[in-house]
């Protein structure tokens, strides 16, 4: 097992679905790596060197928003809504949809879930 941070790549699946398991990471953003790597399709994370691994690492760290860092961004925009009273922070603290779905007849499961936020 290749291990990134908090998430544990699997080795034996093919590259590009492999990076798709780090939290931030999805299709496009992998076969951008991918490409920047210069690795082709049929590509097991398994084969790469000690350089390509440092390398996709670097990639990783430097180029792109990951995990602790993507949802430390997403939080502090929510709580800059919440911060500034605006319709949609009063939305996310009483963890209704936000973006103008029905909540008559859907979105029962947001209104069941409830979601504590610390004022």
């Amino acid at each position: 097992m290749f291990l990134y941070k908090q998430s544990i790549l699997n080795e034996t699946k093919e590259i590009r679905s492999s990076l798709q398991l780090i939290y931030g990471v999805g299709l496009y953003k992998s076969l951008l790596i991918c490409s920047k790597l210069g690795l082709s399709y049929p590509f097991i994370l398994k084969s790469l060197n000690n350089y390509n691994k440092s390398l996709l690492i670097f990639i990783l760290d430097f180029y792109t928003w990951l995990e602790i860092r993507l949802k430390r961004l997403i939080y502090s925009n929510i709580k800059k809504y919440y911060e500034i009273q605006s319709y949609r922070g009063i939305r996310h603290k009483d963890n209704l949809p936000v973006r103008g779905q029905r909540t008559r007849s859907n979105a029962k499961t947001k209104k069941r879930f409830k979601i504590i936020w610390n004022e």
